[in-house]
C-alpha cells in the first residue's frame, strides 16, 4: 500500500509540474502594435504633448519631443475608448508615486504601455514579463531597446548608468499581480528610466486621459 501511495504522489507531483511548465510556455502574443512610433494627422479633440523623459526611449530618442534629435509633438486621442494591450496611454500620474519619489520628478500626467488587462495576472521572472507568456517587442525589460548582452557590448561605460543597478535591472522578479476590475498595468519601454506599476500599483482606468498615438504629421 505504502508503495503505491509513494506512486501516487510521485505522479501527482509530476502533473502539477507538467501544468507550471505548460502555463509558462503558453504565449499571448501582439502582432497589431507596432514598435515604430507613427507619424499621423491630429483629430479636432487631439492634444499636442511635448514630452521631454526618456522614460519610452528604444533607441532612437522614441516619444521625446524636445531631445537633441527632436521629433514633432505627440498626438494624443482625447476621447479614447477600448484600452488595448500595447496602447501606449496618457494618464494622471498617481499621487503615491509623486509622494514617495522626492527625488524623482514625475510631471503631473505621464506615459507608459498598456502590458496587463483587468482578470490577467501580471508577472516578472528575469526581466520577462509573463500573465502566461507574452510575446512581443515589449514583452522583455530592455534599456534603450537593447537588452543586456548588447547593453553592456555596444554602450560605452560613459554612456551606460550604474552597472549593478543595471544588471539588477534586467533581472528583474516581481511577483503576480491580480490586475482587477478598472484597472490596468503598466510598463514603460525604458524601464531604468521612468517609474510604472512596478513601483506604483495598478494604474485605475479612471487615471486614463488619452492613448498617444503617434507624432503629430
Amino acid at each position: 500500500m505504502k508503495k503505491y501511495l509513494l506512486i501516487g504522489i510521485a505522479l501527482l507531483l509530476t502533473a502539477c509540474s507538467s501544468d507550471v511548465a505548460s502555463n509558462e510556455m503558453e504565449t499571448i502574443t501582439d502582432n497589431k502594435t507596432k514598435s515604430e512610433v507613427e507619424l499621423v494627422e491630429p483629430g479636432e479633440k487631439s492634444l499636442l504633448l511635448e514630452w521631454d523623459f526618456d522614460n519610452m526611449d528604444r533607441g532612437n530618442h522614441d516619444y521625446e519631443t524636445l531631445a537633441a534629435l527632436a521629433h514633432p509633438r505627440l498626438v494624443v486621442e482625447l476621447d479614447y475608448k477600448g484600452v488595448k494591450r500595447g496602447d501606449v496611454i496618457y494618464f494622471k500620474s498617481p499621487d503615491f508615486t509623486i509622494e514617495s519619489n522626492p527625488d524623482f520628478y514625475m510631471p503631473e500626467y505621464y506615459i507608459a504601455r498598456v502590458v496587463g488587462l483587468q482578470g490577467e495576472t501580471v508577472e516578472i521572472k528575469d526581466g520577462q514579463v509573463f500573465d502566461k507568456r507574452l510575446d512581443t517587442f515589449y514583452s522583455k525589460l530592455l534599456q534603450r531597446g537593447m537588452n543586456e548582452k548588447d547593453y553592456f557590448e555596444k554602450l560605452k561605460p560613459v554612456n551606460r548608468g550604474n552597472e549593478e543597478n543595471d544588471r539588477e535591472y534586467f533581472a528583474t522578479t516581481m511577483d503576480p499581480v491580480k490586475v482587477v476590475n478598472n484597472t490596468v498595468f503598466v510598463l514603460v519601454d525604458n524601464g531604468g528610466r521612468g517609474v510604472d506599476s512596478r513601483d506604483f500599483g495598478l494604474l485605475p482606468m479612471e487615471s486614463i486621459k488619452g492613448k498617444v498615438l503617434g507624432y503629430k504629421k
